[in-house]
């Protein structure tokens, strides 16, 4: 079979690969968007995992003629890369961020799906799936997941081709090329530390400015907390959500009492506010008690009112760059000024943001106001 995609052209799949993607798990990623509520502020974001996972399947083969690795490991690795999203629910991480408590983070979900039904099945006719489960934590595994990994050049790419941005122009053949494997450990020469640098700038510009725009972050709080509500009244079960797709999610919540309100003003795109907003530096003394100012604030004014703070936006940079010379490959922030001048931008850039309705705002603006300062 011959897919093609509109990033990495022509995707040829073999017999087996074929029977996964026409798998009814496999096939459900394409009820799932790639980037959940970007398309409230970026039309042309409704792209999907489906997509996404042949993208990274292709990125991903093209690592392991890299690394010279034979047919039969290339195999595998394939297979882990065309499943690597296949636990991921509707609007993936932002529903992710309430249901982990009750369901556990997509890579679990993924490993109990690669290892029942009909996954399972199909997969067993050729290889071991709990081998294919378990690549997350092998160093073949990382040529997917890790910071240079297959998966983030793809959806930067995706996404910014998606969304019209520019944000997310990375050098993806200059990066393969100078990838290596040495003492077991997936790094890249010094020759690619320009274009590392890059993706690191794109990574931390398209999270700036796509993937937690204000709006974005508005409509995820929200949905967020119809979720959370609809579960705690027991209006649904967090396992109803396991075989939705995004719009599914959409009307299993939108018939309950405690979320329909927040669904209904998600799909006529009458969102919430910004009221008022709080630093990262004074938000780091006040971490711990978001939801008692949350129900003081509510209180006060008397309305619904969210406190929204991105969370998982930086995380540490842990690839080495392998100097030319043949010494000791150091990590990259050990290299590269622009690593921690990023983390420091970010730290700036956060804020926590007490959300509203547009006829409580100036109320809840005062208030917070008073609260805060």
């Amino acid at each position: 079979m011959i897919i093609k995609d509109e990033i990495h052209g022509n995707i040829e799949f073999d017999e087996l690969e074929t029977k996964i993607i026409d798998t009814k798990e496999f096939q459900r990623l394409r009820k799932i968007k790639q980037m959940a509520f970007t398309y409230l502020v970026y039309p042309g974001a409704n792209h999907t995992r489906f997509e996404h996972s042949i993208g990274v399947m292709q990125l991903a083969t093209r690592v392991c003629e890299k690394l010279g690795f034979d047919d039969e490991k290339t195999k595998k690795i394939r297979l882990f890369a065309l499943l690597h999203d296949i636990g991921h629910i509707a609007f993936s991480h932002e529903l992710e961020k309430v249901s982990k408590p009750f369901l556990g983070a997509h890579e679990q979900i993924g490993d109990k799906k690669i290892l029942n039904g009909e996954l399972k099945d199909v997969i067993g006719e050729n290889y071991d799936p709990k081998e294919i489960a378990g690549m997350e934590k092998t160093v073949e595994g990382r040529i997917v997941s890790s910071d240079l990994g297959v998966d983030r050049m793809d959806y930067l790419v995706r996404d910014a081709q998606n969304t019209g941005v520019a944000y997310g122009v990375i050098d993806i053949d200059r990066i393969i090329h100078t990838l290596e494997l040495r003492k077991n450990e997936l790094m890249i020469n010094e020759g690619g530390l320009e274009a590392a640098e890059s993706l690191l700038i794109a990574r931390f510009m398209m999270f700036s400015t796509v993937y937690l725009h204000k709006t974005v972050r508005i409509a995820a709080a929200m949905f967020q907390r119809g979720f959370e509500n609809a579960v705690r009244e027991k209006e649904v079960k967090p396992e109803q959500f396991l075989s939705a797709g995004d719009e599914e999610a959409l009307l299993i919540l939108g018939r309950t009492k405690n979320a329909g309100a927040y669904v209904e003003r998600l799909v006529a795109r009458n969102l919430y506010k910004e009221a008022y907003c709080v630093d990262s530096e004074k938000f780091a003394k006040i971490s711990n008690r978001i939801r008692e100012y949350e129900k003081e604030i509510s209180k006060k004014a008397s309305c619904d009112v969210i406190l929204e703070y991105p969370s998982g936006f930086f995380k540490p940079v842990d690839f080495k760059i392998a100097p030319d010379d043949g010494t000791e490959p150091k990590p990259i922030s050990e290299l590269s000024d622009l690593v921690m001048a990023l983390k420091i931008s970010e730290e700036k850039r956060k804020k926590l943001m007490i959300l509203c309705s547009s006829e409580n705002r100036e109320t809840v603006r005062k208030i917070s106001k008073q609260i805060f300062s």
